[in-house]
């Protein structure tokens, strides 16, 4: 498929360890590109306590999806279900060991344009557990944007 824009929800709800449960929503557009096997989606998001814009790529590719932030809060990220990744989380003030463990990973996209992406991943930082994420990102096709 060529480009398609897309219109994209954005949820997440992290239940951390410390802290009361935090969630957020987004809606933005998007771009989607690919078929059936591989699809990508790319779009951005902005930080709401500093309006930073941060490009995200997300790639789901035989079961794996991956996710590539870029940025001063920037971090590469692979969803495969039952697998850890470990990558870093780069701050501004310096970058951070990070890992991920995903008990659920999914999507399914038409090839209209329309689908969701569904991640549940545990999160650590340093080492230490910090919560657990439910990542919900529903695609619909636009037909004017």
């Amino acid at each position: 498929m060529k480009g398609k824009e897309v219109l994209l929800t954005v949820t997440g709800l992290a239940n951390n360890v410390d802290e009361d449960d935090g969630s957020m929503k987004l809606m933005t557009t998007g771009m989607l590109t690919g078929n059936k096997n591989k699809w990508r989606l790319r779009y951005t998001e902005m930080q709401p306590d500093t309006n930073e814009k941060h490009k995200i790529t997300m790639t789901m590719d035989k079961g794996v999806v991956t996710m590539v932030r870029d940025g001063s809060y920037g971090t590469n990220m692979v969803f495969e279900k039952g697998h850890r990744y470990e990558s870093s989380y780069r701050t501004p003030y310096g970058s951070l060991d990070m890992g991920i463990f995903p008990t659920h990973v999914k999507y399914d996209v038409a090839d209209d344009g329309n689908g969701e992406v569904n991640l549940k991943y545990q999160l650590d930082i340093q080492g230490q557990y910090t919560s657990f994420h439910n990542l919900r990102i529903n695609i619909k096709a636009s037909k004017g944007l």
